[in-house]
């Protein structure tokens, strides 16, 4: 069987739909590869078959044989091999950005799913949405096979046109098909009962177009059944994506545009609200993550502003500038002692820590928080 390529592109969801869909392909019975970024603790996580990371040694020595200078396209380039060493059947491609100019486009893939799609990356993919969108509009093929989340109208309007130049179908998630319930379990179309593990109103609609690619790949001779789709829903969970670690009371989420903040402080307020709030915070200097005020403002949250150990990372005295009104900020630079400054405020004053603004700063806390677990 030739390999199947899904590719996932949008601005919002991508990673956790795509690991949905190879979740759900696994469980099917088919040799899944799946392929993200950017890492959030080591680089093994941006390959992997059937939920097992690409092991080190493999990773370098293919790395070594590649000769690519381009840091994702040699990624790219080491995923391709590693799945075609292994036979992998199907492949779940997130594309890393934008979608024109992606690797990921030149493949001949069956499926392009566009998740939510908001204003990022500007400085690339330019600064209006509709700039974005044509963008990532670039990796719907001629006569191919598309699947779209509910967007805002100008973003749809794009993806239709798109579809009908290029002859290609275009599927439409509806969000008036998910009907969720009071015990976190939600049903979709014929699907009954299912249970998703990962936080946020928003994961329902990315588990739900999930669930729409993967079926949809009957028509490459790919046949899901709905075991798999539930048995691959309740297999997902991904680090970073509003990951709530209950014995150390903290929500650690890499989000860093408006659009995911905004989603974030969703889920603050439907599954968090009454508690007390410790925001920990850092930025890459090119990301809009203003929203964050609107968040400490809200939710009355003390902040503490940090840094990590890159060189295009916001310095944490100018991360403490977006931060307004009565808002009380302290600003640690090293993020271990930063850290330890939240978990001091939050005992003070029975609070959750919410850890925001970078992906970067989301991998340091858990590899702080890894450590201190194993003792290592």
């Amino acid at each position: 069987m030739a390999m199947r390529i899904i590719q996932v592109s949008g601005t919002k969801g991508k990673g956790s739909t795509s690991a949905y869909i190879a979740n759900i392909v696994t469980a099917a019975g088919y040799k899944c590869g799946l392929f993200v970024s950017p890492h959030v603790q080591r680089e093994e996580e941006r390959i992997s078959i059937d939920g097992e990371y690409i092991p080190r040694k493999d990773l370098d020595r293919l790395l070594l044989q590649m000769e690519e200078p381009h840091y994702f396209r040699a990624f790219f380039k080491v995923c391709m091999a590693w799945f075609q060493e292994n036979d992998v059947q199907v492949a779940v491609m997130e594309t890393g950005l934008g979608g024109r100019k992606d690797p990921v486009t030149e493949l001949d893939a069956c499926e392009s799913i566009l998740t939510h799609i908001g204003m990022d990356h500007m400085d690339v993919l330019g600064d209006t949405i509709q700039q974005i969108t044509l963008e990532k509009a670039m990796t719907i093929r001629p006569d191919g096979y598309a699947i779209t989340m509910p967007q805002q109208e100008s973003v749809m309007r794009i993806l239709e046109s798109t579809c009908a130049l290029l002859n290609a179908r275009l599927v439409k998630i509806k969000e008036e098909d998910v009907h969720i319930y009071g015990d976190g379990s939600f049903d979709y179309q014929e699907f009954i009962n299912l249970h998703i593990h990962m936080l946020g109103r928003r994961q329902y609609i990315n588990a739900a177009t999930a669930i729409t690619a993967a079926r949809a790949l009957y028509h490459v001779g790919v046949f899901i059944n709905p075991d798999a789709v539930r048995a691959g829903l309740a297999a997902t969970c991904l680090p970073a994506r509003q990951q709530y670690i209950e014995d150390k009371d903290i929500l650690v989420d890499g989000a860093h545009n408006v659009d995911s903040l905004q989603f974030l402080h969703e889920t603050l307020k439907e599954q968090f609200s009454g508690r007390n709030k410790v925001l920990l915070v850092a930025a890459m200097d090119n990301k809009d993550v203003s929203y964050l005020d609107t968040i400490a403002t809200e939710e009355q949250s003390r902040v503490v502003a940090t840094e990590m150990r890159y060189d295009r990372c916001r310095r944490a005295g100018e991360m403490a500038q977006i931060f307004t009104g009565a808002t009380v900020v302290e600003v640690i630079p090293d993020v271990a002692d930063a850290l330890a400054a939240a978990r001091r405020i939050a005992a003070e004053s029975d609070a959750m820590i919410v850890v925001a603004g970078s992906l970067y700063l989301a991998g340091e806390v858990l590899d702080i928080l890894e450590k201190e677990k194993t003792g290592v």
